[in-house]
């Protein structure tokens, strides 16, 4: 997918689509999750620290984030699915061993 193809169905510039992949550009939270939707990707594909960047409680994120898991078809949300448990996974094994080394 070239540049211009992605602004057109981010709804946004080629030159800001530039802009975030030279990373002259911070990418927010909402922009994440539509080119995870665009690519057909995990919106950790595209930032591995995605969770980390909002907070759940948020009704409005909630929403958001419903309104475009919706569009993903069900094998796409199946996959979204897994791959968040698998991140779950690999987050709580780094927590654990991070406290190991604290009490050594």
């Amino acid at each position: 997918m070239t540049q211009e193809q992605l602004a057109g169905a981010l709804g946004i510039s080629q030159s800001a689509v530039s802009q975030m992949l030279s990373c002259t550009m911070l990418i927010s939270t909402e922009m994440v999750m539509k080119i995870a939707v665009v690519l057909g990707q995990s919106p950790t594909a595209i930032d591995p620290a995605y969770f980390k960047r909002f907070d759940m409680n948020r009704s409005e994120m909630i929403g958001f984030l419903t309104l475009e898991l919706m569009k993903l078809n069900p094998a796409e949300r199946k996959q979204l699915l897994k791959e968040t448990k698998n991140l779950s996974k690999t987050e709580l094994t780094k927590a654990g061993q991070q406290k190991k080394l604290r009490k050594s």
